[in-house]
């Protein structure tokens, strides 16, 4: 099935006849609307399909200035790098459409009698105790919520991969001999309003379905009005009469200071949606919409729908290899006369301007490049920090506040660029749902839970010393300074082993050794040398290692590690 033609973008999805295609596993045999989904692409032909950038001729650098300055305007529209937790997304939306449909066979009877009870009484009524509608039926639709910072890119990964990978409206005429006259909308993206209610959202719903199957449903249902209750009955009437697959709202934290009550109605009807009609929710807002679970949280498991997951994304490290590679496949689509290589220190420069925020990143690129067409055709160290001073003065206060580590409340004007790890800590021992880290957010965590249990941690490796040393102060020190050496962010079992290595070598810092602390109290030791982590093997700093100790360069190494895989490699497995 080909959902994409190279070089248009699509406004909308597309549309397309139902083809059918056999199915694993049990549960999914037999059921058109799971059969008609698109067979799931392994990682490379994911990566493929989702790699994006402009057509870069070398002969345009013979173009004239202005030719090339509109060149380099197209550089943010076109290029898109997938990473690795990109996949990580599109495996979980993949399983998620098709294990919501689980429960939404259009052959069965059960399909049949929840329409003829009428979803909004299933919508009033409820779940029984056992899970199940009115009708009888146990949904197996599954939610979950992206939260992160603006500019990382939470929707257009969802966007590139709905549009690029599935079909947005799937028509069905026969299902094995047997007429099967519907329409199946695979995905909808809808905005939440700024400031509305939920009777918004469920406009914004209606006029987003007329747009794309050219019905009428906000005349019917939007533009009449009622109450809040009664625009939700009837958007869950269609949502149902559509078949819908999944449903991903955008901007949800527009809701934090919505009318009295707007986040609570939010949650409430999220959950209704997902665990008694059977509609898979993603959810997707900045760092405020983490907040939209609290109340629910702290009154009632049952404020969280089932399967629920929650992933948290934030700027990507400096040494990472997501940010490294993006950097690079960026810095080759240079339009200047001259190439300027991508040096250390022009990456340090990028990162510090920039914070590993994508977005920001790729218009910087395109800025400094514009300026240096103009202006010398080079790309500079100072030639960057001009540009970013200039075109960047709006958030550099900010980016500043961040780079110094100021503890700022959830609340204020950062709301939606930093997390404050004092409320952060508290909302996660509360969530019973799973909450994946990513980027600097997953850093950041270890770090404040393992200095939150310092007292703990080093209490356990001092007694671990003592089983190798003798010395009540030398096992102190050596506890402290494994402890330290990895930044408060060690793996317990590497610790312990870090430590028994540097007590058997005897290769303790002598500075740590003369100025022992003699007093027991942990807190008050002597502040030791900082002493490196040790790496495991998986960790991409010690493969890169390794290999230079072999002669390799760090893409050697991490190709020979399967990490990265050539360009022909690629195209050969499609």
């Amino acid at each position: 099935m080909n959902l994409w033609n190279e070089g248009q973008e699509l406004l909308n999805g597309v549309h397309c006849k139902a083809e059918y295609n056999e199915q694993i596993v049990d549960r999914n045999q037999g059921n058109p609307f799971i059969e008609a989904i698109p067979n799931r692409l392994d990682i490379e032909s994911f990566y493929d399909k989702l790699y994006s950038v402009p057509m870069f001729k070398t002969e345009n650098l013979e173009l004239g200035i202005e030719d090339r300055l509109e060149l380099v305007q197209q550089i943010k529209p076109s290029f898109w790098l997938p990473l690795p937790n990109h996949y990580d997304k599109y495996r979980s939306l993949y399983n998620m459409i098709k294990i919501g449909y689980q429960s939404r066979n259009p052959i069965t009877v059960m399909y049949n009698r929840q329409f003829a009870m009428g979803w909004d009484k299933i919508l009033v009524t409820g779940l029984d105790e056992t899970g199940a509608n009115i009708a009888g039926n146990i949904q197996t639709a599954q939610s979950s919520t992206e939260i992160g910072l603006s500019g990382m890119g939470k929707s257009k990964v969802y966007e590139r991969i709905l549009k690029l990978l599935f079909p947005q409206v799937i028509h069905h005429s026969e299902y094995k001999g047997r007429k099967l006259l519907t329409t199946q909308v695979v995905w909808l993206k809808i905005e939440c309003p700024s400031g509305k209610s939920l009777g918004a959202l469920c406009k914004n719903f209606y006029a987003a379905v007329d747009d794309l199957l050219g019905s009428s449903f906000y005349e019917k249902h939007g533009a009449k009005g009622g109450t809040i209750d009664d625009l939700a009955k009837r958007m869950v009437r269609v949502a149902a009469q559509i078949n819908l697959g999944v449903l991903i709202i955008d901007e949800i934290q527009n809701v934090q200071k919505a009318h009295s009550g707007g986040d609570e109605r939010i949650i409430n009807f999220i959950t209704e949606l997902v665990n008694t009609i059977g509609i898979p929710v993603i959810v997707i807002g900045t760092f405020k919409a983490m907040y939209l679970y609290k109340k629910s949280l702290a009154v009632s498991r049952r404020g969280i729908p089932d399967m629920y997951n929650e992933n948290v994304t934030t700027l990507m490290l400096d040494d990472s290899w997501e940010w490294n590679e993006f950097l690079k496949n960026l810095w080759d689509l240079q339009y200047t006369v001259k190439y300027t290589p991508l040096t250390e220190d022009l990456k340090k420069v990028m990162y510090y301007q920039t914070l590993g925020i994508p977005d920001i990143a790729v218009k910087l690129f395109m800025h400094v490049q514009a300026k240096a067409i103009l202006n010398g055709e080079e790309i500079t160290v100072p030639l960057l920090n001009d540009v970013a001073s200039k075109s960047l003065k709006l958030l550099q206060p900010i980016f500043e506040r961040i780079r110094r580590g100021s503890s700022i409340s959830l609340l204020d004007e950062l709301d939606d660029v930093n997390l404050e790890w004092g409320s952060f800590n508290d909302y996660f021992k509360q969530a019973s749902h799973c909450v994946n880290l990513y980027g600097k957010a997953a850093m950041d965590h270890s770090r404040v839970i393992q200095q939150k249990n310092k007292d703990s941690i080093l209490t356990e490796l001092v007694q671990f010393a003592l089983n190798i040393v003798s010395s009540n102060e030398l096992a102190e020190s050596l506890a402290l300074t494994v402890f330290q050496g990895s930044e408060g962010m060690g793996n317990k079992t590497n610790m312990f082993a870090h430590l028994a290595q540097l007590a058997l070598n005897n290769t303790l810092p002598i500075s740590v050794t003369e100025n022992v602390n003699h007093e027991s109290n942990l807190p008050k030791l002597a502040k030791p040398k900082k002493v490196k982590p040790l790496l495991e093997q998986c960790d991409i700093r010690f493969i890169v290692n390794e290999g230079l100790k072999k002669g390799l360069s760090s893409e050697e190494a991490l190709f020979e590690a399967g990490l990265v895989k050539e360009y022909d490699e690629m195209s050969e497995i499609i």
